[in-house]
Order: structure tokens, then sequence, then C-alpha cells
């Protein structure tokens, strides 16, 4: 959090310094600014201001615009550079540059501020943080629409991404839930052919929700790729299992995924490809890094003989 003080005032405000500190109606109005922004519906400038206001519960009432209207032009363009100065002080971590010095949405962070989602009357259901709970197969089938969005850019694209990771209720979960065998997931099973139809649900979601999911998805994926996880109470790094592309082209591409899921498809270390499929994503992972820890150190002893 950071801390706004104004002594002269009595004024002592916290306000939020990441997405991670934000309730849910402060992250979902922020969001709602930046992708104005991205849009060009608004200026940059302008979504962070707005941001700031809300953050720092500052109202404006009919006497703040009156006295705005009998300022000089002097005073108001100094209030309003106070305002911008300290929004982009505050605020500013809801954008970054990116290789062309452009100004995008910086959405990172590993939690999902959206494990359940409305289309209309429906509730979806999505992975847990980190994607800890996404299964081998949606993450591959995520990863494959995710990148035909960004080729196409076409919203059924984005619907059928967001269907490999959201899905309605399964059959009968009040019931299985309270079983001893329960396996923990509430969203029914993964499967393709339903893509269409779960897509049809995730088409009704609103827009502001669909480009946070896309965004926490895409800023995962280079985050596993390169920093320390601990899973199990270990600390792993999956860094030597990719290689090549800036951090930004990894995040957005998902440059390196191919190759390491197609060697584990080939190899089928797990069963066949419906088994494979099934198996949780950091299950795969962690067999790749030991085979890849085994093969390192082979080639290790061979160059001391």
């Amino acid at each position: 959090m950071n801390t706004l003080e104004l002594p002269e005032k009595s004024i002592h405000i916290e306000i939020p310094s990441h997405w991670d500190e934000m309730d849910q109606t402060q992250r979902l109005y922020c969001l709602k600014q930046a992708v104005l922004a991205s849009a060009g519906v608004i200026r940059t400038e302008e979504a962070l201001v707005r941001c700031f206001y809300h953050l720092a519960d500052i109202q404006r009432d009919y006497k703040s615009v009156a006295m705005e209207r009998i300022m000089s032009e002097e005073q108001r363009m100094e209030k309003q550079s106070r305002a911008w100065l300290l929004a982009e002080t505050l605020c500013g971590f809801v954008f970054r540059k990116n290789e062309k010095e452009e100004l995008e949405i910086c959405y990172e962070t590993v939690f999902n501020h959206f494990p359940v989602i409305r289309a209309g009357k429906v509730k979806l259901y999505g992975p847990g943080h980190l994607l800890a709970d996404l299964t081998f197969g949606e993450f591959r089938a995520a990863l494959e629409e995710m990148n035909e969005y960004f080729e196409s850019r076409e919203v059924e694209c984005m619907c059928r991404f967001l269907a490999c990771l959201y899905r309605p209720e399964r059959t009968g979960y009040a019931e299985l839930s309270q079983r001893e065998d329960f396996d923990g997931f509430r969203r029914e099973p993964f499967n393709r052919s339903r893509l269409p139809i779960n897509a049809q649900y995730t088409a009704q979601v609103g827009h502001v929700i669909q480009t946070a999911i896309l965004l926490w998805f895409s800023y995962l994926i280079g985050y596993i790729q390169k920093e320390t996880l601990v899973l199990g109470g270990v600390e792993v790094n999956f860094s030597s299992l990719f290689g090549g592309g800036s951090g930004d082209e990894r995040r957005s591409r998902g440059n390196g995924w191919v190759s390491v899921l197609h060697n584990v498809a080939k190899e089928g270390p797990f069963g066949d490809v419906e088994k494979t499929d099934k198996m949780g994503l950091f299950d795969v992972l962690l067999y790749m890094k030991d085979c890849d820890d085994q093969n390192r150190e082979m080639k290790r002893k061979l160059k001391k003989k």
C-alpha cells in the first residue's frame, strides 16, 4: 500500500500499490479505465487520474465542480497538474511500456481474482491461482487458442480461449463434493469437443473481465517459464526447459512451450494422449525438468571422461 498524507488537511489515505491489494470493486474500475485507454476511448493520463480518484476515494461533488468553474485557467491547470503527478506516482503500475515504447495494460498477478464469472444466468468456474489445478490438456488447448487470438484478433478465438479455462459446474457437483474420493474440481471436465458450446457462454462475459483473464494467463506463461516456484514445499525453476525470445514475447506468444508440450506427447511417459492430457500441468513440467536435469548431469559426466 502507498500512503497519501496531507497534514495541513488532516488527510491520511492508504492507496493500493498493486492489483493484488485492491478489492474487487476497485480492481474492476481500474481495469475498465485501462481497457478504455487501451482502446483509445480516453487518454492514458485521464485513465490514471480516474484510477487515482477512485482508489483515494476522492469524490467530485457540486461544490468542487463549482469551485473549478470560478478558478482562473492558471489555477485549473495547476490543480490538474498536481492530480496528474499524484496519479502517475501512485497508479503508474496500471500501465507499462512495451518494446515499441507504447503504453499497454500491465496486469501482472499470479492470483486468479476472477475464480467465478457470470455469463448471463450461468456461473462459470475457472482455474486456481498460478494455474495450479490446470490439466496438461486444458493448458495446451488454452495456449493454442490464445495464440490463435493473437494472430487473428477474432472474438470467436477469445471466447474459445476462455472456454478452455472457464466452464459450468459439473453435473452432480453437490453429491460428488461429499464423497471421500472427490477430486476437488467444480467445473465440468475439459472436453475439446465442447469448446464451441462453452464458448457461447464465455461470449456473454464482459469485455473487461475477458481482457483481465487473457492478460493474467499470458503473464503466467512467462512467470512459470522464468521464476522460481514452490511446489510441494520444494523450490523449482523451469527456465532451463525454455529458451529464446524476450520476456514480453514469451508472455504474449508462449514461445518455448510448443517444443516442451510436443516432447511430452511424443514420449508418452504418462500413457496415451488421453491420459497425458488429464495429468496436471505441473506434473508434466516436473517430469520434463527431471529429464532435463538427468541429461545435463549425463553430459557433465561425459565431459569429465
